[in-house]
Parts: structure tokens; sequence; C-alpha cells
């Protein structure tokens, strides 16, 4: 197994929260993971966050991370064809498999920008190289959304992470800065304990949920 992944996320630490124990379990089956962090995050812990970014997905493994550095939570006024070119220019230069990002129904305005963004870029084209697309779960995003039937997270794919849990929490230290004392859901046991319950979903110890959004085999 091997080729390019993608992990597209709105902020810096999205991308370990929703998918790190995956994006590390990748990495040891071969794959090449670039990270794409499109805004900023918050003022008060800009000063070092790219340094942080770097640190935490080095940790992780992935050698190669993109920031955009578009302004926090102002995704919604730029036109999102300009959001989708950035996306588009990417996926031609890494040509991935695969592609991470927030899910539809996050309460975060900039994660529902982008995962329309990401849709939109990779429409599946005749002669254009199919790309599997996945939506992860971010802590204090996904869960505090609407629970209805159009806004719900519905997790239809799971990732053992039991052998990569240990390393997701010790990358996410270095986003010590963003994360929050328990029972907050974006703190270390926060993290976590959702990794049991979706361990608990498919009788293992701890596990990441994805919703499929489109898988083409050819």
């Amino acid at each position: 197994m091997n080729g390019n992944a993608l992990v597209i996320a709105a902020h810096p630490d999205d991308e370990l929260l929703g998918s790190g124990g995956t994006l590390k379990k990748l990495i040891n089956h071969g794959y090449k993971v670039i990270t794409v962090i499109f805004a900023k995050g918050r003022i008060e812990a800009e000063q070092n966050m790219k340094q942080n970014v770097e640190l935490a997905n080095k940790y992780l493994g992935i050698e190669e991370t993109i920031f955009l550095e578009y302004p926090n939570l102002l995704l919604e006024t730029y036109p999102l064809h300009v959001i989708n070119k950035e996306i588009e220019f990417l996926v031609a230069k890494y040509e991935p498999s695969i592609i991470f990002t927030h899910h539809y129904g996050d309460i975060n305005i900039d994660h529902q920008i982008l995962f329309q963004a990401v849709l939109t870029a990779i429409r599946p084209l005749p002669g254009k190289k199919a790309i599997e697309l996945l939506c992860f779960e971010t802590v204090s995003s996904s869960e505090w959304s609407q629970q209805t039937n159009d806004k719900s997270f519905k997790p239809n794919y799971y990732v053992d992470i039991t052998d990569t849990i240990d390393i997701k929490l010790e990358s996410l230290q270095f986003y010590d800065v963003e994360m929050r004392p328990f029972p907050h859901p974006r703190s270390y046991k926060g993290v976590e304990h959702l990794a049991r319950v979706r361990g608990m979903t498919i009788g293992v110890e701890y596990a990441e949920a994805f919703e499929i959004i489109r898988r083409i085999w050819k």
C-alpha cells in the first residue's frame, strides 16, 4: 500500500484531532501524507503556531506541511472559487488517492466552507484520477452542531488506531495551547474517550471514525 494522502484542515490541530491515528497508520503502510492548514487559528496563539504545527506533524511522521494563512473564521468572506483553486492546485501537484477533510455539518463555519470547496475541487470529471473523500469528526465542532439528519456526523468507516493512539496523543501535546481541561471534548482525555467509544463500536480498543463521501473503484 502506498501513494499520497492529503489532510485538508481549516485550523491548526484539526488535522490531528480528526485523523491523527489514521494518518500515522497510513505512513506506517508506505503512504506520503501532506498536511494543508488553511487558516491561521486563534490570534492569541498565533505567535508560535506555525512552529508548533510543524513539530506536531513531524512527530507523527508527516514531513510536509503547507500553510495557506487565511484569516481565522473568515473563509466565508472569500469567493468559493478562490478556495477551490487553492485545492485544485494541490490536488494537481500531489495527485492524492485519498483526502481527509472536515464534516459538512460541523458548527464551525470555516469547516463547512472548506468541505464544500474540497467537494467541488475534486469532482469526478472524466479522465481524472479517482480520489477517495473522507470526512473526519472534530471534537468541539462535529458533536456541537445540530443533531439532525442533514447535519449530524454519520460514521460509516472505522480505522483501528489501537497501535497509534499513543503517538496521536503525544503529537497533540505540541498543540497544548489549544487543549482544554476535561470534560471539555478538546482535552486529552476527551480525545482518548472518543477513540474508546469509536473502538467499542467495532470491537477494538481505540478507533477513529469517518463518514465516506465518495469512494470509486476503477
